[in-house]
């Protein structure tokens, strides 16, 4: 919170008295206290982010409920301090909205383009693009993306901004060729989401368009769309369903999309070591790929290990750890491999292929996908195979830089896209691809790493239920001791010790209560 920085440098949130800064504000001073002691407990890692959430929602509300009432019926001091007042606390909504935008939050979005909206139709400058981007985005049917805990935000605002200077630009191209629309409203298509309609165009635009779009991009960043002018213009109701290629990936054809930077390889091989103590050969081999890497990138391996064993838990988690969305592609049982890689848009099934469609879920050029029980898929070649389909995909340095879609009938660039397969056996899965994601030789857990295991289990039914740890507490000695039969391998019957461990304490609990 930059504005928090500036407002109170240094400034403990507990003594915080109303001043000439907040207006002699007592509500704003302590609305502002409220949101220094989140932003220093964010900094401490010292809470819980899901409850942080729910912290930051409920003084946006507090915030923007009390500038409602400050401008309608102002305080009796000067003009000037009421205005700092109300200033400030439309301010920090705004903040708290651009927060819970960047968790993908559709409401906060749509409340900033409202007011970037409010401020063009006051002829203000530099609102224009984000508002017209953001109306794009949330038309979008497929939602800004999803964010967990632990990764790192989406990057929604530039997205919008960059989407929009993009729109505009297009606009003021085909407005010197003479083939653009008279007005700056038709330029925005129509008001449906709720845009101002004026009579003439406005000079703003013109000043926006002037900066390079460039400037914008990420520092690290992907054209992954090319442009999609060859495809045919859709109709609005089209834009409006998102059932057209070129209208559901337009918003963001040539915008540089963001790498995820690479991270410390020993603190992420210090965060696996300690959730799967017995993969640490596996670890060093995915940490290696992270050293001078220019972003988080993971060369393709094949996990090859028994059933139950946790290869596909170790993969979500090392793309956690790596802080790369993650693709789960489930193989077993596919008979139609090369759907994979698209539909061809002359059906009217077209489909992008997987990794697309998880670039344009999470507006990322980065990102992970694990392909689950690569041996068993289907080996028919009548709708294509696979293990064959999945080759141009792993090959980052030549033909993943310009993998063809059916669907959109041009070259996407994505090399960003890291792979993990897994498998049982070998058998089953093409030599070919074998040779383009090496098979790595999953170890089996040991039965000393009992206690290590049985609090992941713990704690991922903790996530599933939605229990606080006040309310399903750490497993003790003797419920360790219960565990002790199992011998390490597969983790499945662990899981159904454990859940019996959890119902137990809830069958206790019960008779305890009478």
């Amino acid at each position: 919170m930059a504005y928090l920085a500036v407002l109170c440098p240094g400034r403990p949130p507990d003594g915080w008295a109303p001043d000439e800064q907040v207006g002699y504000d007592a509500v704003l001073a302590g609305l502002l206290a409220s949101a220094c002691a989140i932003r220093d407990g964010l900094k401490a890692s010292t809470c819980d982010l899901a409850v942080v959430r729910t912290q930051v929602e409920t003084l946006r509300a507090e915030a923007a409920s009390y500038a409602a009432k400050l401008d309608a019926h102002p305080t009796d001091f000067g003009d000037d301090f009421a205005e700092r007042a109300i200033t400030g606390t439309v301010r920090l909504a705004q903040i708290a909205d651009v927060c819970l935008a960047t968790c993908g939050d559709r409401a906060a979005l749509k409340r900033l383009a409202k007011a970037a909206e409010t401020c063009t139709a006051l002829y203000a400058s530099g609102y224009m693009p984000f508002f017209v981007g953001a109306r794009q985005l949330l038309a979008m049917p497929e939602g800004l993306g999803e964010w967990c805990p632990g990764r790192p935000p989406i990057p929604v605002l530039g997205t919008a901004l960059q989407i929009g200077r993009n729109a505009l630009a297009r606009h003021e191209d085909k407005a010197g060729d003479g083939k653009a629309r008279s007005t700056h409203a038709e330029a925005t298509d129509d008001d449906r989401a709720g845009l101002s309609r004026h009579s003439s165009s406005a000079p703003e635009p013109k000043q926006v368009t002037a900066e390079p779009a460039r400037e914008a991009a990420p520092a690290l960043s992907l054209r992954v769309f090319p442009s999609l002018q060859h495809l045919p213009l859709p109709s609005q109701m089209s834009r409006d369903r998102g059932d057209s290629p070129r209208a559901l990936c337009e918003p963001i054809a040539e915008v540089p999309l963001p790498l995820t930077p690479a991270p410390d390889p020993a603190a992420v091989a210090a965060m696996l070591n300690a959730a799967f103590p017995w993969a640490r050969e596996v670890t060093e081999q995915y940490a290696g790929d992270l050293v001078g890497a220019p972003f988080a990138m993971l060369k393709p391996r094949t996990l090859v290990g028994g059933a139950g064993e946790g290869k596909t838990s170790y993969a979500r988690a090392l793309l956690r750890a790596v802080g790369l969305p993650e693709v789960l592609y489930s193989a077993a049982g596919v008979m139609d491999g090369g759907n994979f890689a698209g539909a061809s848009r002359t059906w009217s099934t077209w489909r992008l292929s997987v990794p697309a469609q998880g670039v344009l879920r999470f507006r990322m050029a980065s990102l992970g996908c694990v392909i689950d029980e690569a041996e068993k898929a289907g080996p028919s070649r009548r709708w294509g195979r696979l293990d064959e389909t999945l080759l141009p995909f792993l090959e980052r340095g030549s033909t993943a830089k310009a993998i063809f879609d059916p669907a959109l009938e041009v070259p996407l660039d994505l090399s960003g896209v890291s792979y993990i397969l897994t498998a049982n056996t070998r058998d089953g899965v093409s030599g070919p691809l074998l040779d383009r994601a090496p098979p790595v030789q999953w170890p089996m857990s040991r039965r000393e790493d009992l206690p290590v295991v049985a609090a992941a289990i713990l704690d991922e039914l903790r996530r599933e239920r939605g229990l606080d740890e006040a309310w399903c507490p750490p497993l003790d000695g003797d419920e360790l001791d219960a565990l002790s039969a199992w011998r390490g391998g597969s983790l499945r019957p662990l899981r159904r010790m454990v859940e019996a461990v959890v119902a137990a304490r809830e069958v206790f609990a019960r008779q305890m209560a009478h």
